[in-house]
């Protein structure tokens, strides 16, 4: 942890732009400096603008997802923010982002809060947009090759590779990004070069059952979206979810829910 703080606190010291380190859930791990700014803060007091905010995230990291690159964007606020992925073996493991920062002047944002202080009541002082760090294009885009690094040194000098925690997000990404397939016990001991009893031990203990039951209740969660937002057929389905034999299927979905996936599916229409 000391050696993570320390390379966010000197990218911040060099850029005075705020750092993020993400888990592939979405969940921040660690910032610095740790408080937003005040005008950000303020912002987020109100539940429908911090939900704007949160959107305004995730529409970045989906597409930092699909590119698997960089994503510079302006959030709903008109403040420039930015992600980068972090990878181990094709597997995302988590993101850096910067943010709460002006691209070339302050005036954009004096704008956008006067009208956002008229329709939510909220007071935003011109101290709060003082305050906020003032970068143009060129200084922005060379924060996030700086970030890249960072976030390519925080790996391979497994700052963060190590991390119980985060081989936990790991295999979570993993299996959800396998569940097409038939995914076995080796083949994940091999990705992530760990015994079979080390594995049981890390999925009893972060999914409070097996690794076969988890991967069999992450199939059958995914299966319930499938029937709930597609018409593909239930042999269809059960492929998408890794699984060949379909009277299979059928049987394992009705023990977890207790009803057919034709059933479930006439349930939800």
């Amino acid at each position: 942890m000391e050696d993570l703080q320390k390379v966010l606190k000197d990218f911040y010291n060099l850029t005075k732009f705020k750092i993020v380190l993400y888990n592939s859930d979405r969940q921040i791990l660690y910032s610095y400096p740790e408080k937003m700014c005040k005008f950000c803060e303020t912002v987020r007091t109100n539940k429908s603008l911090a939900k704007k905010c949160l959107n305004c995230d995730n529409n970045g990291f989906d597409i930092c997802d699909q590119t698997r690159k960089p994503y510079i964007y302006e959030c709903h606020m008109s403040i420039t923010e930015a992600i980068a992925p972090i990878y181990s073996n094709e597997i995302k493991i988590g993101y850096l982002m910067f943010g709460q920062i002006l691209n070339t002047d302050r005036k954009k944002l004096s704008e956008t809060a006067k009208l956002v202080s008229e329709s939510y009541d909220l007071k935003f002082t011109d101290e709060m947009i003082c305050e906020m760090t003032v970068a143009d294009d060129s200084y922005i885009n060379s924060a996030v090759n700086m970030m890249s690094m960072c976030a390519n040194y925080l790996y391979t000098n497994e700052i963060i590779r190590n991390n119980p925690k985060i081989l936990v997000y790991q295999l979570k990404e993993y299996i959800r990004t396998h569940l097409h397939t038939d995914i076995s016990i080796d083949s994940i001991c091999r990705q992530f070069y760990i015994s079979q009893t080390k594995l049981y031990k890390i999925s009893k203990k972060n999914f409070n059952m097996g690794i076969s039951d988890y991967i069999r209740t992450q199939r059958i969660q995914k299966a319930k979206k499938l029937i709930e937002n597609t018409e593909d057929s239930i042999s269809q389905i059960a492929l998408a979810v890794g699984i060949k034999d379909t009277n299979y299927f059928i049987r394992i979905f009705r023990q977890s829910e207790g009803l057919t996936p034709l059933q479930y599916r006439k349930n939800i229409l």
